[in-house]
């Protein structure tokens, strides 16, 4: 199942996305990478949400083979159709209400994912917490798309709330 969902994304990317903007958007989906890339990395020993092997052991042995899967091509597939179709201009109540239609998609295919057991919660990480993320997670790239340094400076504060909500500890980094 975790190989699906790329194939998936990729085919509503090709039907979605606005591949003729798409270095525009490029930036955001490399900060999105790097934001992935670092929760893994920073995360491996004490995970708060963990994606799990379904069927396809075979082709993606480890739980990183699976992280960076997602990594390269569903986050940022799905960034692209994100950035692609964000209202533009200063109607915040359009980008609102985008960015919970988006918060929900999200929290769905979390739903449907945990329910076939491709993703786990651990340490005290639950479907609300996943809400929060996901919903802060959109404002951040949405503002990253036009204020990258404003988006790196707020990403920075809520992973550190995020590190002291969950009482992680420095030892971690080691």
């Amino acid at each position: 199942m975790q190989a699906i969902f790329p194939v998936v994304f990729l085919l509503l990317a090709l039907k979605f996305g606005k591949w003729k903007r798409f270095s525009e958007y490029y930036p955001t989906l490399l900060f999105m990478i790097m934001g992935n890339l670092l929760y893994s990395f920073m995360f491996k020993e004490y995970p708060l949400w963990r994606f799990e092997h379904t069927f396809e052991k075979e082709i993606m042995p480890t739980r990183m083979t699976i992280d960076l899967l997602k990594t390269f091509t569903s986050f940022p597939l799905l960034t692209f159709i994100f950035l692609s179709h964000f209202p533009e201009g200063k109607s915040f109540k359009k980008q609102g209400v985008y960015i919970i239609f988006w918060t929900f998609i999200f929290v769905m295919i979390e739903f449907f994912a945990k329910l076939l057991g491709m993703i786990s919660y651990h340490n005290g990480w639950n479907m609300w917490w996943s809400i929060v993320f996901d919903f802060s997670m959109f404002v951040i790239l949405s503002i990253h798309f036009k204020r990258p340094l404003v988006a790196w400076v707020l990403s920075s504060f809520f992973v550190a709330a995020l590190w002291f909500a969950f009482d992680i500890h420095f030892g971690l980094l080691k």
